[in-house]
């Protein structure tokens, strides 16, 4: 874990970058301490600086200079702060880093996790590097393959690269988006940094939010959407994004290199194919168990109701079978323990409890309780909402919060997650009634009556499936226009906001129209590669930021298997009216059989009812005429325990959203 960050004027300024530098990492302390340091640029030159969290070994070893002694006539600067967890990310080398040759200078964050495969392919080329330093890696391969570097790295990561020779600035972020670079471009300056609020303090930034994508996030329910932050002139790299700046014009070219895509079609069922298919998962998986194992390392694996989550514990069993006896580890020298995420109910969560307490028994391992109730929730908003820059869609961050609090009470240093799971392996309720709604459109009724009637859903449950997809059928056929206009008609939330605010970016309402999947696949693609995911991607790299915990996110750092599962036909995804098809077939005879037919697996929401509604008054303090450009604030008021209390979740979840966005705006904006 680390930070990031630089300066560039176009113009000079006396004496100011320096210290704005600073100040740009002094904002991000809880990504940090072990290491500080700095590189500035002048006409004549450059100059390593240290912070104070700089070591004195460091200092001793290194030719640094205090950065208060650093030049005054510095046009361009870098800085890095390095955190590490007992052990992991601990590098030798102080960043900035230099080429040994000098030409190179690189910030980095993140985790390359095939470094000793790419060290191997640059010696071979007659490169030297250490295969300790992933920073010096990246230097190498750039040297050797430029661009072509993004295609060959597996990991997390985003790192800036200045070529003194070329006088270019180049830069990049992992394929899906795990660790964060936002960056802000005018006439007069280029700066970047890990974090919004990094930013957001230096002077010559506006203040100001953008209304776009606060209509955005109200009516859509998107924080993330795309490049535009909510904080206006405020930019996102987005994933699988790199860009590139050549001086001293400052002009900043952004593109693509990686993108998933995927097809439309249902094609006949195979049992041979399934088989293979199953076959190349389940070796896939084995694979990526093994990319993100540190042995030694204190590790808990997040399980909770869904069967995504049980991936690697039981993949993990399975694969120390095969080794010889005197090379297999003791399972507490891999991993420490699960955690069960478990819910306060009215029924004491005792099912959910008993459950837990029997899998890890299975996995012989300890279970590690991580339960959020409403207190968590209320004493750390502020603070949860200054760590996540962003207002977020979900009050599930604060369980997220909660469960890497106990970790670090735990002593806990790597927690895997697994985020972007339920996409990849196609496992909700709203993929299920996706692929039915492909199946009537394409006519065809004997597969759709094979899931409609093998599916485990009640008959109330089947009839509210059957009117969904009638009105999802009916809204697909009509004109985009009048979509918007039914869409605006039958959602309640329209009527809380200001209309000049609906008129002036109902625009944004006919993109996502647009935008909107057409198939099941394109379902998935659009979650993983979306919002949906980045936004969990972003609560979790804060969070564990704070906790100072490594979070370590399978499902988004393989390319491979990423693009093997989003390409796969939907046919195999879902089988007799069951999600998660292809999955199980792959994990069969290593998930025990009680675990793919337990009742206890389905997906459940937190109780933000109950949390709304206890906090009552307090949570209304943050609707203030503050938010009148976007809302109603007295009405909202007026009508707060009908917007809790609605059946349908929407209206709530449109009610949390004001919530967060007004407590978003305190925290920011005073």
């Amino acid at each position: 874990m680390s930070a990031i960050s630089g300066i560039i004027r176009f113009k000079p300024q006396e004496d100011i970058l320096k210290s704005q530098l600073f100040q740009v990492l002094e904002r991000m302390p809880h990504r940090g301490s072990q290491d500080e340091g700095y590189v500035l640029f002048t006409e004549s030159g450059e100059k390593s600086c240290y912070g104070k969290n700089t070591p004195q070994s460091f200092r001793n070893s290194v030719l640094l200079s205090d950065l208060t002694e650093g030049p005054a006539d510095a046009w361009m600067g870098f800085g890095h702060r390095l955190g590490s967890v007992g052990g992991i990310g601990e590098f030798e080398q102080h960043q900035p880093f230099q080429s040994k040759d000098k030409r190179y200078w690189i910030v980095f964050d993140g985790e390359i996790l095939n470094a000793a495969q790419l060290s191997k392919m640059l010696e071979e080329e007659n490169e030297e590097v250490d295969p300790g330093n992933p920073a010096g890696i990246l230097v190498a391969g750039y040297r050797k393959w430029q661009e072509k570097l993004l295609s060959l790295i597996e990991g997390s990561f985003a790192f800036v690269i200045y070529d003194k020779t070329e006088n270019k600035v180049f830069g990049a972020r992992d394929s899906f988006g795990v660790k964060p670079l936002y960056y802000a471009h005018s006439d007069d300056y280029f700066v970047f940094a890990s974090e919004l609020k990094a930013l957001i303090g230096l002077p010559f930034i506006s203040k100001k939010v953008s209304k776009s994508a606060v209509f955005d996030y109200l009516i859509l329910g998107k924080a993330d959407t795309n490049v535009q932050t909510m904080f206006r002139g405020l930019s996102e790299l987005m994933p699988g994004n790199a860009f590139s700046m050549l001086l001293p014009k400052g002009n900043v070219k952004t593109w693509s290199y990686f993108h998933l895509v995927t097809d439309t079609k249902i094609e006949r069922y195979s049992r041979n194919k399934i088989s293979t298919l199953a076959h190349r998962l389940n070796k896939s998986l084995a694979g990526n168990v093994h990319m993100h194992l540190s042995k030694g390392i204190k590790t808990a694996y997040r399980i909770d109701s869904s069967l995504e989550s049980m991936i690697f514990p039981f993949l993990l069993k399975e694969s120390l079978k095969d080794m010889e006896p005197d090379e297999r580890p003791e399972i507490s020298q891999i991993f420490s323990g699960i955690f069960g995420n478990l819910e306060v109910r009215n029924d004491a969560g005792g099912e959910e409890a008993k459950f837990a307490v029997k899998l890890a028994k299975d996995l012989e391992t300890e279970l590690i309780q991580s339960t959020c109730r409403f207190q968590d929730f209320s004493e750390n908003l502020l603070k949860i909402c200054y760590l996540q820059d962003l207002p977020f869609t979900s009050l599930n961050v604060f369980g997220q919060f909660k469960m890497l609090d106990t970790a670090q009470k735990n002593g806990i240093q790597v927690v895997i997650d697994t985020v972007g799971a339920e996409q990849l392996f196609c496992m909700n309720q709203a993929h299920f009634q996706q692929f039915m709604q492909d199946l009537l459109v394409k006519k065809n009724y004997r597969l759709f009556f094979d899931n409609f009637f093998n599916s485990s859903d009640s008959l109330f449950d089947k009839i509210k499936l059957f009117n969904d997809l009638a009105k999802k059928i009916i809204m697909k056929s009509t004109a985009d226009d009048l979509k918007e206009t039914l869409i605006k008609a039958n959602q309640e939330e329209f009527s809380y906001l200001k209309d000049y605010f609906v008129d002036r970016y109902s625009k944004n309402i006919e993109n996502n129209i647009k935008s909107l999947p057409q198939s099941l696949n394109q379902l998935l693609l659009a979650e993983f590669s979306g919002p949906t995911v980045r936004e969990a991607l972003r609560t979790s790299d804060r969070n564990a930021q704070f906790f100072n915990i490594e979070v370590r996110q399978p499902f988004v750092s393989d390319r491979e298997l990423a693009d093997s599962m989003i390409k796969s036909n939907s046919i195999y995804k879902i089988r007799a009216g069951q999600t998660g098809n292809l999955l199980k077939k792959a994990m069969r005879g290593i998930f025990p059989d009680d675990l793919t037919g337990n009742q206890l697996l389905k997906q459940k929401k937190a109780n933000e009812i109950a949390w709304l509604a206890q906090a009552g008054e307090e949570l209304k303090e943050f609707i203030t005429p503050d938010l009148d450009d976007f809302i109603d604030s007295r009405k909202i008021k007026k009508d707060w325990d009908k917007l809790v209390l609605m059946n349908d979740g929407s209206s709530r979840d449109f009610l949390w959203r004001v919530i967060n966005l007004g407590v978003w705006r305190k925290v920011y904006f005073g």
